[in-house]
């Protein structure tokens, strides 16, 4: 054998031996209009179009780059790569269930939201788009939009994967919960939005975090109509908080002053005032003076006169006219006098 042919003989065995579907790394030589010449240390360089470079990859001459094999010319050798499909090849390796990636809704379909990753197609189920069901889809609201999401389905060989955006929404808000619960402590005073309304109480959305204002914390009046709505910003004081059972009692009326307060405030002993009659005892009647506090006026308090039955002289609903004779502020009651004259004298 020559040398010449020797030569040769060793040449061909330093070159790769390559197989349509197989990836392999090369080096950009030459560029033209519409292709790349890729070395591939094989006997023929490889031609890789550029509709098939991935359209974030910047290529220049001298750049390695990772290529898949998709037809090889048995007559004259040449060789036709993709960038797109080696990626794509790769892509589908690397794709693991659990995983956390950013996606950007492409299209949709009638059970869901079709994603782009990196030139793969992925899914987001109806069911898996937020933490409430939703039935239909306002594709305008979801449109090119980029979504953090949890792979919970794949198979590289169907080239299928499916996401959930609402687990991610879940691991929010259980962070915000967690979070708000070791930083918030009763006695602290919170905005939030009602979200919900019950026959016992009002709920409200503290950033993630649902708290409720019991009825009885809503207002001091004793009937009191709730006249929030859903979506209203309030104000709240927290009473206490179960982070065992991430129970949240919240109050309203803890943020306004107490009418016993007021009352007293704005009324001394000796004040002439007036009332409504709310209840009529045989011992004397209790008079209402504003929409929490009453007062009581003994039976020998109500008239100058002897007065056998309280319910000769007055009647329940009555406006009367009273005379503060004694404010117990601890016990928060009120003694009252009708026995005065228009002078307000007591008789």
């Amino acid at each position: 054998m020559s040398n010449e042919m020797e030569q040769l003989l060793k040449e061909e065995n330093l070159f790769k031996t390559i197989k349509v579907g197989q990836n392999v790394e090369g080096k950009v030589i030459l560029e033209k209009y519409d292709e790349y010449y890729i070395d591939l240390n094989y006997k023929t360089d490889g031609v890789l179009p550029k509709s098939e470079v991935c359209e974030d990859e910047d290529i220049k001459v001298g750049d390695s780059i990772n290529v898949k094999v998709i037809k090889i010319d048995r007559n004259s050798g040449d060789v036709v790569v993709s960038n797109k499909r080696a990626q794509e090849a790769k892509l589908w390796n690397e794709l693991k269930i659990g995983q956390i990636i950013d996606v950007k809704v492409t299209d949709e379909s009638n059970s869901g939201l079709i994603v782009s990753y990196k030139n793969i197609r992925g899914f987001i189920p109806l069911s898996h788009i937020n933490i409430k069901y939703i039935n239909n889809i306002d594709f305008k609201e979801y449109k090119d939009k980029i979504m953090n999401c949890e792979i919970i389905d794949v198979d590289s060989s169907k080239k299928r994967f499916v996401l959930s955006r609402k687990n991610i929404l879940i691991k929010e808000e259980e962070k915000k919960k967690l979070n708000f619960m070791e930083n918030v402590k009763p006695g602290d005073l919170l905005e939030g939005t009602v979200k919900n309304i019950k026959d016992y109480g009002v709920f409200v959305d503290l950033d993630g975090f649902v708290g409720l204002v019991h009825n009885s914390e809503l207002s001091w009046a004793r009937k009191y109509e709730c006249e929030y709505k859903i979506g209203d910003l309030v104000k709240v004081k927290v009473i206490s908080l179960d982070k065992e059972t991430q129970r949240l009692a919240l109050s309203i009326k803890a943020l306004q002053k107490r009418p016993w307060d007021e009352f007293i405030e704005n009324n001394n002993v000796g004040d002439i005032i007036e009332g409504k009659v709310k209840v009529v005892k045989d011992y004397g009647v209790f008079v209402k003076l504003n929409d929490i506090v009453d007062g009581f006026v003994h039976i020998s308090n109500i008239s100058y006169e002897f007065v056998k039955n309280p319910k000769d002289v007055v009647k329940v609903d009555e406006n009367v006219k009273v005379k503060i004779i004694n404010i117990d502020n601890e016990n928060e009651k009120i003694e009252l006098t009708m026995n005065i004259n228009e002078e307000g004298v007591e008789l």
